[in-house]
């Protein structure tokens, strides 16, 4: 099949499942095409200079196609629309005329791409699928804009031709769905919950063969061998406040315990990194393209995000790692049986939580079945699969 996924910005070598899902399924042996924009994501993002261009480029990047990963990426012009930020591609009908898809798939519901997309299906009888990643953590129903969106939402025939056209839609959490119901209008019966997943061939456990890497990745970090590694990757901003974990491991240290330590991989402003630098036993290491960051989980024997869902803490769980995640995020699933809630921006009940992963045989008792859920559910090779069957029955 001729399978085209569409993404209004795509940065090459994240963790996003632009990134992965249609790698995923050129493994499987199918032509797979993603047209995007010429925006990077985050390319609005006032802080975007400091600190994301020194590690993914600029924000806006040239026209073109490339292979990469097995899929060919097309990056076309885009217009800003009147609300909101999301980039317009120019031009997504004529192109998606040319590529003769037999499958579209986009990876949001509301935005002037998708509608295109939906549209272009219409009037040339393919299959088009849906889906969102909207969680709860990130959605304000009393904002004035949501309030807006839910108003033309009702009323507005373009979410209507969307909604008609959609074959399956993919909310990737419970509540994730809730709002796919309540706020985009869609349909129940054309509704799968489906979770993000995590590349497996990339990010699987530390074993002992991996011995010397991780002993010398340590070294070079500033960790004894004998640490209790907490790893936070991602953006070093207020809304992930990586901040909390180094408080948490401040106060560890301050009362003792001082083999734990804290690993941070990514970006911030110099105010964020100044804030976590201040703090007992926290490491700061820039941001690492996704195929070079599977040794620094390794590295670690805990992961920790404190505020909202990521698609890092399946990275983590595939790792091997024991994962501590905000008390207010809907996944729980991803912790069930291999890691703790705790009560979000209170570093010290996060101190306690950590605390309880003390124990070595219970890291890799928590560890062993973090793994078990990658294989089974959260692998995209295993996503890829199940989609696929939907896909096929469309035709």
């Amino acid at each position: 099949m001729r399978l085209i996924f569409i993404s209004s910005w795509f940065s090459e070598n994240m963790g996003y499942a632009e990134n992965f899902l249609p790698k995923a399924f050129a493994k499987l042996g199918h032509e797979v095409h993603l047209v995007t924009s010429t925006a990077q994501v985050y390319y609005n993002s006032k802080d975007y200079k400091k600190t994301y261009e020194p590690f993914i480029g600029k924000n806006i990047l040239d026209e073109g196609v490339k292979m990469v990963d097995g899929f060919t990426f097309h990056r076309l012009p885009f217009s800003k629309p009147l609300i909101g930020n999301t980039p317009i591609i120019t031009g997504l009908y004529d192109y998606l005329m040319k590529l003769k898809p037999d499958i579209i798939q986009t990876f949001e519901v509301t935005s002037r791409n998708t509608y295109n997309a939906a549209q272009f299906c219409k009037e040339n009888g393919v299959s088009f699928f849906t889906e969102s990643h909207v969680h709860a953590s990130v959605f304000n129903s009393n904002d004035w804009s949501v309030k807006i969106e839910e108003y033309v939402n009702r009323v507005h025939r373009n979410l209507k031709l969307i909604n008609e056209m959609t074959v399956i839609h993919y909310p990737i959490a419970k509540d994730v769905l809730d709002i796919s119901m309540d706020h985009f209008k869609i349909p129940i019966q054309k509704i799968k919950m489906q979770s993000l997943g995590v590349d497996a061939d990339l990010f699987f456990p530390y074993n002992e063969t991996l011995k010397e890497e991780r002993g010398q990745l340590r070294v070079a970090l500033g960790f004894e061998m004998d640490d209790i590694v907490c790893v936070y990757t991602g953006r070093f901003t207020e809304d992930k406040n990586p901040l909390c974990l180094a408080q948490a491991v401040d106060h560890l240290q301050n009362s003792g315990e001082t083999k734990f330590k804290a690993l941070f991989v990514g970006s911030g402003t110099d105010e964020n990194l100044a804030a976590i630098s201040s703090m007992k036993g926290c490491k700061i290491h820039s941001f690492v393209k996704v195929d070079k960051l599977p040794p620094f989980y390794r590295v670690a024997d805990i992961g920790v995000w404190p505020k909202q869902e990521s698609t890092s803490q399946l990275d983590a769980m595939a790792s091997g790692l024991p994962t501590i995640v905000s008390n207010k995020v809907k996944v729980t699933d991803r912790i069930d049986g291999n890691g703790f809630l705790y009560e979000e921006n209170n570093h010290i009940d996060l101190a306690n939580k950590i605390l309880l992963l003390k124990d070595a045989t219970l890291r890799a008792q928590m560890g062993a079945v973090g793994i078990g859920k990658i294989k089974t559910i959260y692998s995209w090779e295993a996503i890829a699969n199940h989609r696929l069957l939907d896909y096929i029955d469309s035709i």
